[in-house]
């Protein structure tokens, strides 16, 4: 496992294989250019993947976006007197999915995983993440391939696109306001094909030819810091710029040192494999160009027409930056509850719930991106007959072998803030929980974080960073399931104005984003979300309790609340390790984790999948809406054959607790009296009509 060292995190596949995990965030060029600045988001964390260790291979593609509600046109403008308006959520929606789709299509990367959520919060600045999983050997001919190591004498050689002013200050634009000062050269221009021959000439050639001795990608900051972090290996650098490729003339040498122009991985090459690396490039018309030296002088020096235009310390260079001491200060806040009554029938509400922008199906996405490519696909991105939006998909990585990776998240962005160290066990326990779902045992099973944070130098958003840091480190040590990798993005707001010219400030809810890696022992045994055969039992696994603070439920009403979601990880372990124990035994039709929406959006994606009813009974000990809608951790709801009840109630225990059965063609709820009876097609229906003409 390789954990924070390098470009992606990484962990076992196999005895031959490792696999990695990277997901970045292009969160401010893609506010101005969403098209431009998605599709760099997702061809850069493909970079990370070929830069990690001496190259993996790119495998699946992974991606999510926040963004406003895309029926709304917010008027804020960047400038006084409607000048400068920002983009509508509908126009950067369109944009990042869009985006994301060439960059994975273009380069024959499968794109399964993925999701979307919506709050008027995100229009001033969208959230786009980008995440990509590698497969690389553990081990090629003596050398461990996850280890690298530039030397005293090896050249200094970029390989693929060339360097122009986009992306010029993209690292710090990366965490900063938009507002009208915002430089519009930040954001990079991507090209899929030039990076898909640099990375197949990377990881199905010059690697196994053992040609270099390191590699890393030009993200951030560009040669700037690709050099400079290849240079801690050996302790020294020589650049000439003037050697640097560039798409134009008239750059200065800072521009060309730090752009961050796409397409471009910076390699050690020792100088006897310099000819055979350079004439496999030509021959893959990939350009590469020799542009200095690694040395061992302790100091990272620049030269440009003749001139040093720097010379500075590596210690300097790399801890130089004096510590910046903020202060921190959390408060919990009380938010109204709501004051509905509960109805004595649940189908308006129902119908209404399953419309909800965050419930509904994103199958208008999931059909843009191509997820079989490579022949890996096992669960994809919409599953059963009735296509219903998984939470969870799986993709065999290497041929010939029964295991497969496994990808899910958690994202709880309106429980951040009623209380963050709790968002943050609810976005680990349900990252975690969509792996367990089909299969995938806990022991196997890695995390990633992604914070969005806003107004970052304010005590209180800091305050409640640190409780969510806090809520990270408590629930994935307890889970035992390490961070390999992560990435922070800083002061996600917007300052503007209003139609009037009213400055106004929007900022993003503070957001973390939990994705899980794990690796399934066998897909053949792997369980789908949708309900399969009439006559199956329905359960649910876990308990529900009054826990509906910030959930969807209490947002369709209009209302917060202030109770989010406790969890017990010790006590859920035990329940994950029994279900894991009774898929592996093949006793499990279906398993589908319990999240947004509560138990009752759960047993209608079950039953949406496989198109057909179920016949429910509930005995709750709160109102039944509540009961119904709470989003309480830990639970699953499973089918399982009549034939499987006994070994399937032996396994787990008090943890299942049988609701009724597939059956009919309608979802009937009873408690006390009838709740909730539907129709599966007309939930259906509902299900899929908010984005049915995008």
């Amino acid at each position: 496992m390789t954990v924070f060292t390098d470009n992606s995190g990484s962990i076992v596949f196999d005895d031959t294989y490792l696999v990695t995990h990277k997901v970045e965030t292009h969160n401010s060029p893609s506010a101005l250019d969403p098209f431009g600045g998605a599709l760099t988001g997702i061809v850069g964390v493909n970079r990370d993947t070929i830069g990690f260790g001496l190259g993996a291979k790119p495998c699946i593609n992974f991606y999510g976006y926040c963004v406003g509600d895309p029926d709304t046109d917010p008027a804020l403008f960047r400038g006084k007197n409607k000048s400068n308006p920002i983009l509508s959520p509908r126009r950067i929606l369109d944009g990042v999915v869009h985006g994301v789709g060439v960059g994975g299509n273009c380069s024959g990367i499968p794109t399964p995983q993925g999701w979307c959520w919506f709050d008027r919060r995100y229009v001033g600045k969208p959230l786009v993440f980008a995440g990509t999983v590698g497969v690389m050997p553990r081990e090629q001919a003596g050398r461990k391939l996850s280890e690298k190591k530039a030397q005293p004498g090896d050249l200094i050689v970029v390989v693929g696109g060339r360097v122009g002013k986009d992306g010029i200050h993209g690292a710090t634009f990366s965490s900063e306001a938009l507002d009208p000062a915002s430089p519009v050269t930040a954001v990079q221009i991507g090209d899929p094909i030039t990076q898909k021959k640099l990375s197949d000439v990377i990881v199905k050639e010059a690697r196994d030819l053992g040609l270099y001795t390191s590699i890393t990608d030009n993200g951030a900051g560009g040669i700037s810091c690709s050099v400079a972090e290849m240079a801690k290996e050996c302790n020294g650098c020589h650049v000439i710029l003037d050697r640097v490729p560039l798409k134009y003339p008239g750059m200065a040498p800072w521009e060309i040192w730090i752009s961050e122009s796409q397409e471009r991985m910076t390699l050690a090459v020792p100088q006897q494999s310099l000819d055979a690396f350079m004439e496999l490039m030509q021959r893959r018309e990939v350009e590469a160009t020799v542009i200095g030296t690694f040395t061992d002088s302790g100091r990272c020096v620049v030269e440009c027409h003749g001139h040093v235009v720097m010379d500075i310390g590596l210690e300097f260079l790399h801890e130089g930056l004096p510590k910046k001491h903020l202060k921190t200060s959390f408060t919990p806040a009380t938010w109204p509850e709501p004051a509905t009554p509960c109805p004595s029938r649940l189908d308006v509400t129902m119908l209404a719930m399953l419309q909800r922008k965050n419930l509904c199906s994103k199958e208008f996405i999931s059909i843009q991106y191509d997820h079989t490519v490579q022949g890996g696909h096992v669960l994809g991105p919409v599953q059963g007959k009735g296509r219903m939006q998984a939470t969870t998909t799986l993709t065999k990585v290497v041929q010939g072998s029964p295991k497969g990776v496994g990808l899910s998240q958690g994202l709880f962005p309106s429980y951040s803030e009623i209380d963050p160290y709790r968002m943050a066990g609810a976005a680990i326990d349900t990252a975690i929980r969509g792996l367990i779902a089909i299969g995938i045992p806990l022991d196997t099973i890695a995390i990633l974080d992604n914070r969005c944070w806003c107004s970052s130098d304010d005590p209180k958003r800091l305050g409640q960073l640190k409780r969510a840091a806090q809520g990270c480190y408590d629930y994935a040590t307890g889970f035992g399931t390490p961070f390999i990798s992560g990435k922070d993005s800083m002061f996600n707001d917007f300052s503007g104005f209003d139609a009037e010219s009213n400055p106004v400030k929007v900022s993003v809810p503070p957001t973390l984003l939990i994705s899980s890696i794990g690796i399934h022992p066998d897909v053949a045994r792997s369980v789908s979300l949708d309900a399969k055969i009439a006559g199956d039992l329905v359960y649910v696994i876990g308990e529900t309790l009054e826990e509906l603070g910030g959930s969807e439920y209490f947002a369709h009403l209009d209302a917060t609340g202030n109770t989010v979601p406790a969890l017990d990880v010790q006590q859920v372990i035990s329940r994950y390790r029994k279900l894991t124990d009774a898929i592996r035994h093949e006793l499990v039709a279906s398993a589908y984790p319990v999240h947004h929406g509560g138990l009752v959006c759960a047993l209608a994606a079950v039953a949406i999948a496989g198109r057909l009813g179920m016949d429910i009974t509930i005995h709750p000990t709160m109102r039944p809406d509540y009961y119904l809608f709470s989003e309480s951790l830990g639970r699953f709801v499973v089918t399982v054959s009549l034939d499987n009840k006994a070994a399937f109630e032996r396994i787990m225990g008090p943890d299942a607790m049988i609701l009724g059965r597939v059956w009919g063609k309608n979802i009937r709820i009873t408690g006390d009296t009838l709740l909730l009876d539907l129709p599966v097609d007309k939930l259906e229906t509902a299900y899929k009509t908010p984005f049915r003409e995008y």
